[in-house]
Formats: C-alpha cells, sequence, structure tokens
C-alpha cells in the first residue's frame, strides 16, 4: 500500500528527481543528448543554461559535441549536471588523426586493399596513449562526481579514403612485424597492397586476425582495469552500434562489467529509411532494424545497454517523427540519444524538435510509471481501484490528487 500512495504522489508532483545511476538503462530508460545545437550560440562551449534546458526538456544524460580536451569544462559540465538532477557523458572521438612522414610510417590505419588513412592504427602505441590519457581523466573526475555517467567514444570514420567505420583489421607494417616475430616468420618487403594476400598465400592470415584481435583486447582490458581502480562505476559507450570487428570483438568483452554495462548506441534509425515513407511505416522499419542490431549483443552474451539513434538532420526526420521514434526506440531498446543537429538554437526548428522531444520524454517516463503503479496495485490488492480510477484520469474525469483523496478508507489502516 506504501509503495502504491508514493507512486501516485511522485506522478501527482511531476517530479523530475535524478535517477540512481545505476538504475539508467535498466530500470528508467536513457534519454541522451548529444548536443551542437545549443553549443554553437557560446562559441562550442558549454553553458550552465544548455544543461538546465536539456533536463528541463527531460533528457537524463547531457553530451556535449565538444570540450572533451578541457578538463575543467569536463569538470563544470559534470557539477552542472548535479544540480540539476542529469548525467554527463563526455562525447569524444575514438580515431586520432596521425601526421604525414617519419613520425607514423608504418602505424597508420591500412585496409586489406591497401589503402591508407591519416589515422594511427588501432594497434600504435599512439593511439592508445591517447585514449587512455583523457578516458583515465574523465575515471577520476567520475569518481568524485557521480554525475559523470562516462565517455561517449564515436568510431564513425570521417577521415578522407574512408572504406568502413573503425576498425577492422589493420595491414600496418607495425603489427604485421609484431607477429613476424611472434611467429617466428621471415617478413618480406611488401607493399600495402600486397600484405593481405601475401598472409592467405602462406596460411598465415586467420593466425594475423586472432593475433590481432588479442591485441586489442588486452589493450581494452587494461583500459578497463584501471578505470575500475578509479571507478568501477564509470561506463563506456560507443558508436556506431551493434559495431565495427573492434569494437564487438574487444570492446564488447573487455570494456563491459555487470557494474558498468556497455552502452551501445545505434545510429541505423535515425530517420526514415525512405524520406517519403509513411510515419507508421518507417517507424515498424525502424522497429526491425532495432530487432536485427540487438541481436548481436545477446548473441555476444555480455551485459549491455542498447539506445536507438535519432538525427533531424537526416531525410524525414521531422520534429513529430523524431519524437515518435523516440518513443519507439525506447519500447524495443534500454532508450534512445539524439545527435541533435540541424536546427538552429534561434529558430522555431529547435523549439519544434525540443517540444517534441520533451513530448517524448514525458511519455517514456509516464509508460515506466504506469507499470509501476500497475504492479504496485497488484501487489497491495488495489488492481480494480486502480484500473478505474486510471481510467477516469485518461477521460478527464478525474486527476492523479483526486484518485489520492478517494483512496478507499480499509487500505489508509494498514500499512499507510
Amino acid at each position: 500500500m506504501l509503495r502504491y500512495l508514493t507512486l501516485l504522489l511522485f506522478v501527482a508532483a511531476g517530479c523530475s528527481a535524478g535517477v540512481p545511476r545505476e538504475k539508467l538503462g535498466r530500470e528508467v530508460k536513457l534519454t541522451v543528448l548529444v548536443d551542437k545545437v545549443m553549443q554553437p550560440v557560446a562559441g562550442w562551449k558549454t553553458e550552465e543554461w544548455m544543461v538546465r534546458e536539456a533536463a528541463e526538456a527531460g533528457f537524463n544524460v547531457y553530451s556535449p559535441r565538444h570540450g572533451y580536451e578541457d578538463l575543467e569544462a569536463v569538470r563544470r559540465v559534470s557539477e552542472w549536471c548535479a544540480k540539476y538532477g542529469i548525467y554527463h557523458l563526455v562525447w569524444m572521438r575514438g580515431t586520432l588523426t596521425a601526421p604525414e612522414g617519419a613520425e607514423s610510417d608504418g602505424r597508420r590505419l591500412v585496409w586489406p586493399n591497401g589503402g591508407e588513412q591519416l589515422l594511427w592504427s588501432p594497434n600504435s602505441d599512439a593511439f592508445w596513449e591517447w585514449t587512455t590519457r583523457y578516458i583515465i581523466e574523465y575515471a577520476k573526475i567520475s569518481r568524485e562526481l557521480p554525475s559523470l555517467l562516462g565517455v561517449f567514444l564515436d568510431y564513425e570514420n570521417y577521415a578522407p579514403g574512408a572504406q568502413n567505420n573503425c576498425y577492422e583489421l589493420s595491414y600496418d607494417l607495425d603489427i604485421l612485424r609484431r607477429f613476424a616475430a611472434a611467429k617466428q616468420v621471415e617478413l618480406p618487403e611488401l607493399q600495402p597492397a600486397e600484405r593481405r594476400q601475401w598472409l592467405v598465400d602462406k596460411g598465415l592470415h586467420d593466425a594475423f586476425e586472432a593475433y590481432q584481435v588479442d591485441h586489442w583486447r588486452e589493450r581494452c582490458r587494461t583500459l578497463r582495469q584501471a578505470v575500475d581502480r578509479l571507478d568501477p562505476k564509470f561506463q563506456f559507450c560507443i558508436y556506431p552500434a551493434p559495431g565495427t570487428p573492434f569494437m564487438v570483438r574487444a570492446c564488447y568483452p573487455e570494456w563491459t562489467t555487470k557494474a558498468a554495462p556497455i552502452i551501445l548506441a545505434d545510429p541505423w534509425t535515425y530517420g526514415r529509411a525512405s524520406r517519403f515513407a509513411p510515419q507508421e511505416r518507417a517507424l515498424q522499419k525502424n522497429r526491425e532494424i532495432l530487432e536485427r542490431g540487438l541481436q548481436i549483443p545477446r548473441e555476444a552474451g555480455i551485459p549491455y545497454i542498447y539506445i536507438g539513434g535519432i538525427d533531424p538532420v537526416v531525410g524525414g526526420a521531422d520534429p513529430e517523427f523524431s519524437g515518435k521514434n523516440a518513443v519507439m526506440c525506447s519500447e524495443v531498446t534500454d532508450g534512445y540519444w539524439i545527435f541533435y543537429e540541424g536546427p538552429t538554437y534561434t529558430k522555431d526548428d529547435h523549439k519544434q524538435y525540443f517540444k517534441w522531444f520533451r513530448w517524448a520524454n514525458e511519455a517514456i517516463a509516464a509508460g515506466r510509471l504506469a507499470r509501476e503503479i500497475q504492479q504496485a496495485a497488484i501487489d497491495d490488492g488495489m488492481l480494480e481501484f486502480y484500473r478505474v480510477g486510471m481510467l477516469r484520469v485518461a477521460m478527464g474525469d478525474t486527476s492523479i490528487e483526486e484518485m489520492m483523496r478517494i483512496v478507499p478508507a480499509e487500505f489508509l489502516g494498514g500499512d499507510a
């Protein structure tokens, strides 16, 4: 009886108090705003009003697109998030640009066909030293400020010459030399385009693949262990889910724990699959996309939190569709996230998107509370009262406050 009345009071008060960290994505749906609309107003800096507006719109996680390298700013944003009862997810690109020339020769990303990009290979010390340096600092802040939830790592490949997202196997000279030394194999002079075929011809490609994946896993494991010494609840969020080979075969098993499940941010539901597809058909298509994507972490057998993505700049992602897409994503997965770009803060389009996102966040929260209230009513022997009362609320004949006033007297004399 006490739990049921408490939940009714929660709804009646319109309460938006902070959710305990361990409930995010488990009992409470994640609603994540990656901000590229408010930050530009202040020269790509985060100001307190941005966090407040995100919280007022019902988001429980704020992730500013810029500022990962400014540790004082990271701390300030985390403090503001704590003030407004939400969480901070530090957005950080998961790839690191490599310079041309001798400094990175042999350690740049090389694709199977020999194509090379000016990105440090995921096998390079430079890549891991950079990644580790920032994430360890975030974990130190998270230990002091639990409002810092973790890091959002973006493995989309934005660099010239991209062939896929990051990362697949890299055929850089550094990893080839290490592999050859480990296997005691003589490595001839090979052009980048010849390396994969040489491994295949020598019957070594499977062993090379296993060697490189083991190397990734060791690097990921070392970072997770270092983070755990600071804050075992610190979470890694990786994009684009369900993931590249690097994400699935190394990040999945090594960065997730029971205390801090990995968060998988899916981008394949950003808008409508076809720009002019009717709303219901487009929502159904996105539902099917998410259900397929979910199979990957399910088959991996790991603790995870999966969230569907929305991006207003994508074709067909108008405000109403985006709001309803958010609700659908939260029905199928553990919440949703928005790569919030396209609208201009000072124009009406931003107001329209935030109107629909506020609607979505309220609908998501109301759905959760309705389920909790119903279960509490069942537990407390008040199911019929709940059914009749909530029907009258839905029809506008009464209010939650009135339901509280007319609770049957026999229920007020017990554990209330």
